[in-house]
């Protein structure tokens, strides 16, 4: 089964923001910069320092979450052109609602993307704790994958109470079959 995460127009805007950033005005920049009188080392630090912005922005587009796909063996979180993020189902313990995607609300980032194709990285939980999150929508429902060894995981899909009642399912079968 497999749970779409599309992006909301709130991250479509962020994306379309950085884009026209990176791709227009630190070319333009980058074009002004070399034909001033600077130092070679200012001028070495400041195209180096263009690299890394294009590094961090890259990975943030590889990382981009796409579904969430339930199998027999476990969940996994599918990326644009990353591997998979894969769960045993003998790692889950236990799947809960979360908190609502908002600023300053419930949910704060600690390290990850913010917005660009979606929300990845590590965030904060209020009630959870530190957990790993995949999510592209603001202002909709989460759900929270507790663990039993390992961080939890924060999930945002378009049809979060769907995923949840499946999830519930499969953790109720699962336990079914344990006893």
């Amino acid at each position: 089964m497999r749970f779409p995460m599309t992006l909301d127009w709130r991250v479509k805007a962020t994306t379309a923001l950085v884009a026209v950033m990176v791709l227009g005005v630190l070319p333009l920049q980058a074009g002004v910069f070399a034909t001033l009188p600077v130092p070679a080392p200012a001028r070495a630090g400041f195209f180096g320092l263009l690299a890394l912005v294009a590094g961090v922005l890259l990975v943030a587009v590889l990382w981009a979450p796409r579904a969430v796909r339930l199998s027999l063996e476990g969940l996994s979180i599918e990326r644009v052109f990353w591997p998979e993020y894969f769960i045993p189902w003998s790692e889950v313990a236990s799947v809960e609602e979360g908190p609502d995607l908002r600023p300053f609300g419930a949910v704060m980032r600690v390290a990850g993307n913010g917005g660009l194709m979606g929300y990845s990285g590590l965030f904060a939980v209020r009630g959870v704790g530190l957990v790993r999150c995949w999510a592209t929508r603001l202002y909709a429902p989460t759900i929270v994958v507790r663990r039993r060894t390992g961080r939890p995981v924060l999930l945002g899909v378009d049809d979060t109470p769907a995923l949840l009642e499946e999830l519930r399912k499969r953790l109720g079968v699962l336990a079914h079959r344990r006893a």
